[in-house]
């Protein structure tokens, strides 16, 4: 009896021994893989001395990652009849259906309109715009719009779409811009999101694409670190005398800007970041340190 308990009591310390060690070695794991204070206000000093400041919150880790396979989730008849029910009503009352040869996508849209709202859909995208819910009053908060968000998404009906996701809040002229990302494995994939532009009067724009990761790259790659991915951004060329860097964020992103033509397509870590005053955000491959060919960007 005592020499079960003896051995019990053994089997316990080696046990927490193990688990010990293990998180000793996942800590030495990280902090190889993380950019220190120091480097970071150093790229800050070097970033100030081209008249761009960050606000933001840096992701100190880099550790070495795969890529994603990722599909589209194709817009269903059946999928499009839900939506339009949930939104304009099961009778349609007063819908009207037409095509578009030309869409905000470059592809054929069918459209259905209801007094000034109207759904958009796409292969792989769904449009909604509503002018009445515009409103010349842009007061509208976090918890207003939040609310708003949810309750479009909920009449979308894309739970089973949007398991995991990371939220962005934007103000905006017009109010806020929320922006509902899907998330795999603690990243954003910013080609699956849900984007809303919200007034006080509620969502009166906002585009959909939802997609789905079909496998991972088993070989995993170095990242660049924050520091040296920013320290290659110069001043963009815009006509403000200082620029700021507002978010930083990694995530997954599509290798190219033109859109999904295949099947599945592969899906590379990124570094986004947004800076004030700009529309768009840009983005950098971690892999290559490569920014995006845009106009207000030019590379060291």
């Amino acid at each position: 009896m005592r020499w079960n308990k003896a051995l019990n009591f053994l089997l316990i310390i080696f046990i927490c021994l193990n688990i010990a060690l293990a998180w000793i070695n996942y800590n030495r794991f990280n902090e190889s893989y993380k950019v220190s204070e120091e480097r970071i206000q150093t790229i800050k000093g070097i970033l100030a001395d081209r008249n761009i400041q960050v606000k933001a919150d840096l992701p100190t880790l880099f550790i070495p990652r795969s890529s994603i396979w990722i599909e589209s989730i194709e817009i269903s008849a059946s999928l499009r009849d839900a939506i339009v029910n949930r939104l304009f009503g099961k009778e349609r009352a007063d819908v009207t259906i037409t095509n578009e040869v030309s869409g905000d996508y470059g592809k054929n849209a069918l459209i259905y309109s209801k007094g000034e709202a109207r759904l958009e859909f796409y292969k792989d995208h769904i449009g909604y715009r509503n002018e009445a819910a515009k409103s010349k009053e842009t007061a509208v908060s976090i918890k207003q719009a939040s609310k708003f968000a949810k309750d479009f998404i909920r009449q979308l009906d894309l739970a089973d779409h949007l398991k995991e996701v990371k939220i962005d809040y934007r103000s905006e002229s017009y109010g806020i811009a929320v922006t509902y990302y899907e998330v795999y494995r603690g990243l954003p994939i910013f080609d699956s999101y849900v984007k809303m532009k919200i007034s006080p009067n509620g969502v009166f724009e906002a585009e959909v694409r939802c997609l789905e990761v079909t496998d991972k790259v088993s070989l995993t790659k170095p990242l660049y670190p924050i520091d040296q991915v920013l320290f290659a951004l110069q001043k963009p060329k815009v006509e403000n005398e200082t620029y700021v860097i507002e978010s930083v964020e990694l995530g997954y992103r599509l290798d190219h800007s033109e859109g999904m033509h295949i099947l599945s397509e592969e899906a590379v870590p990124v570094y986004k970041i947004t800076i004030e005053g700009l529309s768009d955000p840009i983005f950098v491959n971690a892999y290559t340190n490569t920014y995006e060919e845009i106009l207000f960007i030019s590379q060291v």
